[in-house]
Formats: structure tokens, C-alpha cells, sequence
């Protein structure tokens, strides 16, 4: 699917959608529990069903296949849960996931008693066979914090104790910490060491451990996803628009809730009441972003500094060359072609803000938070924007078009 978009203001209030990352934690943590993994949300996407649909496979065959799509999440999670629970399990994907790394993930489990056989087409990623033991696990920290996710949700029920330690600084630490509140939200005890700067050294876990459901199993609106209204109440040019998002919790664990201190620091406005967050324009200006806890808010924010005067820097960025598409590549690529002033790093990005940018033809790159960006940066262009490949919207945020009409959006689909 192809769309156009006209340069148009947003202005409005749109109520957040669920969100990804605490739905796949919560669905993972109900089926653990013995509930259903079903869980009762007003709106889902291809990753959640992803998770939800792999959930149902454990009570099938002896040796499931769990088809993870495009979900990263999915499968970093499930797989150590899956040889905590099973002898033999296949995982296969589609799009760039069965070609994204699973190393030094594989290496730790093989050593803990798995046995990898890699998959070679299109869509294999692995077949895993033997169970998995509990004891140490040794992990860099700049690898994704969902392979320590996954450990996390499926160390407490083997019968040893185990630890995971990480070797070097934990980034994305704060999808951790979400991790780790749902956990506890189940009743699951893990014994957290810090280092001198208070940041994750290690987890200890204890084995034999029940998960029990709680009362209430709310998912909580998603911040990642709402960055993008914010975003646009900032990018406005009119000082009598403005972008509101209900349905968020100003107290979550998503680390992406720094998307307002972060367009705070650019310069654009907001103001929290409730459960709602509101941003309107500013004199945006450059700034430094470091990427380390907030990498899924990149392309996004890089829309915000490519109007935003002075350069911005942002650091710290290398993970995002090994997402849904390479993300720092696609940015500049997108931003390029609309006519902003971009280069590309090895593990960043220096944007030059302009007043205006040009508009033109982008790929969405089979990335849904691609799409989405360059949909929020048809505000600030001149010339209409056209993105190739606008479904893949559908990953997170199906109906998203639709609540960008509704805050006043011009899009047709072409």
C-alpha cells in the first residue's frame, strides 16, 4: 500500500493505543501463570498476535513450531521459555528477522544444555533441542535487553538457581525494569545487584518459582507509539494547534516516556494533566540525543531536529542498524530525499535543521515506526509526501492512518 500525505497541521486528541512492549510481557506472563494469553485490549497488531498466536502452539504439539512473523520481541522471549518448558521447538520467521543476530544469546544457552541447528531458507531461524538448565549466564550489555528479558521470564521455572551477569553497561535498561515490574506484578522474585552507579550488574534467580496472576492485568497505554502525536504538536506551525494523547501512565516503566523531556529539550511544549500529555509548538532548536535507553524514538525525533535550528547529534545509535530495517540507513535515506540535511554515521546521525523540508518519495522500508516518522514529517514539507509500503503500519499501530485523519491529516491511499 502506497499513500499520499498533503502538508497539513495535526491538531486534536487521540487516546494510546496499548502497549507492544507491555502487552507481549503481560500475555507471556498470564500464560505462565495458567491463564490465557488473550488478553482484553481494544486494539492489537502483528506482533501482538505474533506472541499471542506462538502462546497457543505450547499446548499443541510436543515439539512446536512458533512462527515469530517479524517480532523480534517474540522470539528473544519465547525462545528460552520454550526449552525451559520443551525438548524440541522449530522458530521461523519472516522479513529480516530470521536474519537478525542471535549471538551471544545462542552461545549462552548452548552452554546451559540447548542445541542449536540454525536454519538455512528464507524463513527457518533455528531448531533448538534439550532442555534448558539453570546456572550462570554471561551477556554483554549494548546486545538487545530482550534476550535478558527472555532469561528473566524463564530462569524461575527451571529447577536450579541461576544468574545472569552482565559484562558490560545495560543498555535499553529501562524495557528491563518494565520486565521486571510485570514479573513482580506475577509474583515472581528476582534479587537485583547494582554497580557503583546504581545501574544493572546482575540478576539473581531463584528456581522452583510460581507464577500467579494478578487481579488486575491492564495493559497501559504505549509511549512509544504516542511519540509520534507528540512529535507532531511540536512540528506545527500554527501556535494554535496542538497534539493531545490520553490514556498514559505519567509513572510507567516505558522507557520511551522520555519523548517529553526529550521535545521539552528541542523546545516544543508540553503539559501533563492526568492521564493525558499535550504538546504544542516551540522555537525548536538542536540538540544532542543519546540513543542508549530510547533507540525505537530515533526516527521520530529525527523529523523533530530536521526543522529544528542548529544541529543536532545523535549518539549511541549503533543497535538501530539491526531492527525491523536498519534504522539509522533508512532515516537518513528518508530524511535525504524530503530534503533535509543529514549524515550518517557508524553509530549516529548529525542532522542540520532547515525551515522547511521539500517533501518527495521515501520507501517505508517494511518499517512500521519508518512510516509512521515520515508520515509526521509531511508537516513540515512544502510538496506532498508519498511512502511505498505504508502497511507496515500494521506491526504496532494498525489503525494509525485513521488517527491521523482524525487529528486532521490529509492521507489517500494511492
Amino acid at each position: 500500500m502506497n499513500v499520499k500525505i498533503s502538508p497539513k497541521n495535526l491538531s486534536g486528541e487521540v487516546a494510546a493505543i496499548p502497549s507492544k512492549s507491555q502487552a507481549h510481557r503481560m500475555m507471556i506472563a498470564a500464560f505462565l501463570s495458567g491463564a490465557s494469553p488473550c488478553l482484553s485490549i481494544d486494539s492489537s497488531s502483528d506482533d501482538i498476535e505474533a506472541t499471542k498466536d506462538c502462546l497457543l502452539q505450547f499446548s499443541g504439539s510436543d515439539t512446536p513450531v512458533f512462527d515469530c512473523r517479524e517480532s523480534g520481541s517474540t522470539l528473544r522471549f519465547l525462545l528460552p521459555i520454550a526449552m525451559a518448558l520443551k525438548n524440541k521447538a522449530t522458530f521461523i520467521g519472516a522479513g529480516r528477522l530470521p536474519s537478525r543476530p542471535l549471538s551471544p544469546f545462542k552461545e549462552q544457552l548452548e552452554a546451559q544444555g540447548c542445541i542449536f541447528s540454525m536454519g538455512e531458507g528464507e524463513t527457518e531461524i533455528c531448531t533448538v533441542t534439550g532442555a534448558l538448565t539453570g546456572g550462570t549466564f554471561t551477556l554483554p550489555g549494548n546486545v538487545s535487553s530482550q534476550f535478558i528479558t527472555g532469561l528473566l521470564f524463564a530462569l524461575p521455572l527451571l529447577d536450579e538457581n541461576s544468574e545472569i551477569i552482565l559484562s558490560s553497561p545495560l543498555q535499553s535498561a529501562l524495557y528491563v525494569a518494565m520486565t521486571l515490574q510485570v514479573l513482580t506484578l506475577f509474583g515472581i522474585k528476582i534479587d537485583i545487584i547494582f554497580d557503583e552507579n546504581s545501574a544493572y550488574s546482575a540478576f539473581q534467580i531463584k528456581g522452583k518459582q510460581k507464577y500467579m496472576r494478578p487481579e488486575d492485568m491492564t495493559v497501559e497505554g504505549d509511549w512509544s507509539n504516542a511519540a509520534f502525536w507528540l512529535a507532531a504538536g511540536a512540528l506545527a506551525s500554527s501556535f494554535d494547534c496542538s497534539v493531545t494523547c490520553s490514556g498514559l501512565n505519567l509513572a510507567s516503566e516505558q522507557g520511551d516516556k522520555k519523548i517529553t523531556s526529550v521535545i521539552e529539550a528541542f523546545g516544543g511544549n508540553i503539559s501533563k494533566n492526568a492521564n493525558r500529555v499535550t504538546a504544542s509548538p516551540g522555537k525548536l532548536r538542536g540538540i544532542e540525543i543519546d540513543a542508549t535507553d530510547i533507540p525505537d524514538l530515533i526516527p521520530i525525533l529525527s523529523v523533530v531536529a530536521s526543522v529544528s535550528s542548529g544541529t543536532t547529534t545523535v549518539i549511541n545509535a549503533e543497535r538501530l542498524r539491526i531492527k525491523e530495517s536498519d534504522r539509522l540507513h533508512a532515516t537518513y535515506d528518508c530524511l535525504t530525499k524530503l530534503g533535509a540535511d543529514v549524515e550518517e554515521l557508524s553509530g549516529g546521525l548529525i542532522i542540520k535543521g532547515k525551515e522547511k523540508l521539500k517533501g518527495g518519495t521515501v520507501s517505508g522500508f517494511n518499517d512500521h515506526r519508518m512510516v509512521m516518522s515520515m508520515a509526521i514529517a509531511s508537516i513540515c514539507c512544502e510538496n506532498p509526501v508519498i511512502i511505498e509500503g505504508a502497511q507496515a503500519v500494521n506491526k504496532s499501530y494498525p489503525h494509525f492512518f485513521d488517527d491521523f485523519k482524525k487529528l486532521g491529516g490529509d492521507v489517500v491511499v494511492i
